[in-house]
C-alpha cells in the first residue's frame, strides 16, 4: 500500500515515519487546492494519513485565520483530492473540553471550549460530508522521550523527568482524569486505522488512574523521587473507546502505556 503522510517531521508524524514506509509530503503550511490536488495526482496515494495542524491552544487564538486554513481547510482539500484514497486524519479529545460528566466521553458528547477544539470538529463534519469514508482519530495528549533530530514538546513523561531532577514542587489532582497515550503505540495504531470504517474514533488511551496516580506510579516503576503534591479539583478529559475496540483497534491504558513506556526506555536505571 502506498500511504501518503503529512506532518512527517511532527511529534506523531515522525513516529509514524520510523515504523513504516510512507511517502512525506512536504509541508502543507499555507498549501492552496491546486498544490494538493497536485500532490495527490504526482504520488497517487492508497492511503493518506494526515496529521499535520496547528495543534497549539494558545496559537490557534492568536491566528485564528492561519489555524483555521491548517486545520480545516487543507484537510478539505486532501478530501477533495484524494480520488477514492482512504483518508485517516488527526481530531483531538479537545472536541470534549466543554462537556462535563462523571463517565468516560463517547463520541457523541462533544461539547466545545476554545478554538481549536472548534475547528476540529468543522474539519470532522467538513471532510465526513466529502468522504464519509474518512476517519477521523480524536487523539489525546501524548508523551515520548526526545526523538534525534525531530522537536520535542513538553509532554507527560519529560514533565516527571524534569520534576525528578529539579525538584520542584508537583501538584496534581486525585480528582482529574485524563487519556495520555504513548505516541509509538500512536504510530503502530494509526497505520492500522486505514482499515477502520469511516467516521469519528476516540483514539487513545483510556484514564484508568488520576494524575495524582499516575505519578505514584512514575515513582514506583523508576525509582525516582518526585516532590509530590497533592491539589484538588482538576478537570476531567477522558474518553470511552469502546467504539474503536469494536471495529478491531484500541490501546493500553494510560497506567499501562506509562509502564510501557519506562521499560522500552529503561529508565529504571535513572533511579538506582
Amino acid at each position: 500500500m502506498k500511504i501518503l503522510l503529512t506532518g512527517a517531521n511532527g511529534f506523531v508524524g515522525a513516529r509514524i515515519r520510523a515504523a513504516a514506509p510512507v511517502i512525506c509530503a512536504p509541508s502543507l503550511r499555507g498549501a492552496e487546492k491546486e498544490d494538493i490536488d497536485r500532490l495527490i495526482d504526482t504520488v497517487q496515494p492508497d492511503a493518506i494519513l494526515h496529521t499535520a495542524a496547528i495543534s497549539d491552544i494558545g496559537a490557534c487564538a492568536k491566528d485564528p485565520e492561519g489555524s483555521y486554513h491548517a486545520n480545516v481547510l487543507v484537510p478539505e482539500y486532501l478530501a477533495k483530492a484524494a480520488n477514492g484514497a482512504k483518508l485517516v486524519l488527526f481530531s483531538s479529545d479537545q472536541v470534549y473540553s466543554g462537556a462535563k460528566g462523571d463517565k468516560p466521553f463517547t463520541e457523541d458528547d462533544v461539547a466545545t471550549a476554545n478554538l481549536y477544539a472548534e475547528e476540529k470538529l468543522e474539519m470532522e463534519n467538513r471532510v465526513l460530508a466529502i468522504d464519509p469514508n474518512a476517519v477521523m482519530l480524536r487523539a489525546t495528549w501524548m508523551y515520548d522521550m526526545p526523538m534525534f533530530g525531530v522537536p520535542n514538546r513538553s509532554n507527560l513523561i519529560t514533565m516527571f523527568l524534569n520534576a525528578a531532577i529539579t525538584q520542584k514542587p508537583l501538584a496534581l489532582s486525585k480528582e482529574e482524569f485524563r487519556g495520555i497515550t504513548y505516541v509509538r503505540e500512536v504510530a503502530e495504531q494509526t497505520l492500522q486505522a486505514v482499515n477502520l470504517p469511516g467516521g469519528a474514533y476516540n483514539f487513545g488511551s483510556e484514564a484508568d488512574v488520576s494524575m495524582y496516580a499516575l505519578a505514584e506510579l512514575f515513582m514506583k516503576k523508576t525509582g525516582m523521587k518526585l516532590n509530590l503534591q497533592e491539589k484538588s479539583g482538576g478537570e476531567n478529559l477522558w474518553m470511552n473507546c469502546a467504539k474503536l475496540k469494536n471495529a478491531g483497534g484500541g490501546f493500553e491504558t494510560t497506567a499501562e502505556g506509562l509502564a510501557t513506556c519506562i521499560e522500552d526506555y529503561n529508565l529504571s536505571l535513572l533511579g538506582q
